[in-house]
């Protein structure tokens, strides 16, 4: 049994950014995931310009190309288009994700999280492969965490999304989508999306109401004349589906010695999907609360929830719960709304 400080599951942007902070403070620590990078993941793979912040300008191998903002559909045909200051990016996560694993000095370990037990001040965690011993654990293994399911904290509404991609030159991708993110507010309880990537866009629906969609459901979308104008009728190649959490942080993101981080813990902004960049910002905060709880030597559920939320408060990303978007999007026509006002609110 291999003794540690923490230990994190999940090697995506949240436990690959958790693990990056831990060997910044000097902590042992070991990565667990059951895939081999690189490897792919269903994604939209946008991030804004501030991920910079985090990263610095990211090297051309690990971004598809720069995109401009996100570009507003409502079934009603109304268009907000909000640029960036400066521009963001499209990733593809098979290249990405392989690059932040590559910053690390101690690289994943390719096991699958199997169970864990309590003993003590300690938690002892099961993987398909090894045992190990640790006075934490941080949980950034996705929208189907096992860690926590283990801890007994709760999920908020997922939507189900199926996506697919449309092959297309770099120059047209550009020349179809202005560089930006399209974001269609027209599927009840969710939405869709046209995503540029580097010789390809990603095409996708998602929703929280079951029987809105599924293959079927994206086969309509994809028909429909907004988007037929972005793919200009091309053939779709293959189709992925994956869950989304559609209300921001889960209520619940820390437990007796265990933190939640990425989608795992809900880190999504509802009202488009994005994900990636608040997935390493909780996964860095994640490891700051977890070693500012060791440094107290309390590791309990309350101390530990003090402590991440504060940090999460201050960071920003509590905020994402602040807007009801299950109600913004429990019709197109209440979509439609929200589109009205952020027209005025701009405009204004």
């Amino acid at each position: 049994m291999e003794i540690c400080d923490i230990v994190v599951v999940g090697a995506g942007p949240a436990g690959a950014s958790a693990a990056l902070e831990l060997e910044r403070r000097g902590h042992m620590y070991v990565l667990l995931d059951e895939d081999k990078f690189p490897r792919r993941k269903p994604c939209a793979g946008i991030m804004p310009p501030r991920v910079e912040e985090q990263l610095g300008p990211l090297p051309a191998s690990a971004f598809d190309r720069r995109i401009q903002g996100y570009y507003l559909h409502s079934v009603s045909g109304l268009e907000f288009k909000s640029r960036y200051a400066t521009p963001g990016y499209s990733v593809n996560r098979l290249g990405f994700d392989a690059w932040l694993i590559s910053r690390l000095r101690e690289k994943p370990r390719m096991e699958r999280f199997v169970s864990a037990s309590r003993k003590g001040e300690s938690i002892r965690v099961k993987s398909n492969k090894d045992e190990y011993e640790c006075k934490l654990m941080i949980g950034a293994d996705g929208v189907n965490s096992a860690v926590r399911r283990w801890a007994g904290l709760e999920a908020s509404k997922m939507a189900v999304a199926f996506q697919t991609e449309v092959p297309m030159g770099a120059s047209e991708v550009l020349k179809r989508t202005g560089g930006y993110f399209h974001v269609f507010y027209t599927i009840p309880g969710g939405y869709g999306w046209v995503a540029p990537g580097k010789d390809r866009l990603r095409v996708g629906i998602g929703s929280v109401i079951a029987g809105r969609t599924g293959k079927r459901a994206l086969s309509a979308f994809i028909r429909s004349t907004a988007v037929k104008k972005l793919t200009g009728i091309k053939r779709a190649a293959g189709i992925e589906s994956h869950r989304i959490p559609m209300t921001g942080p889960f209520s619940q993101v820390a437990a007796d010695r265990v933190l939640l981080a990425g989608d795992a813990g809900g880190f999504v902004f509802p009202g488009t999907g994005e994900g990636i960049r608040f997935a390493m910002k909780s996964g860095q905060v994640a490891a700051r609360a977890a070693s500012g709880s060791l440094r107290l030597g309390d590791a309990s559920r309350l101390t530990l929830r003090k402590i991440y939320e504060e940090m999460l408060t201050e960071e920003g990303l509590l905020s994402l719960r602040e807007v009801d978007f299950q109600q913004v999007l429990e019709t197109p026509e209440s979509a439609d709304r929200y589109i009205k006002r952020l027209i005025a609110i701009k405009s204004g």
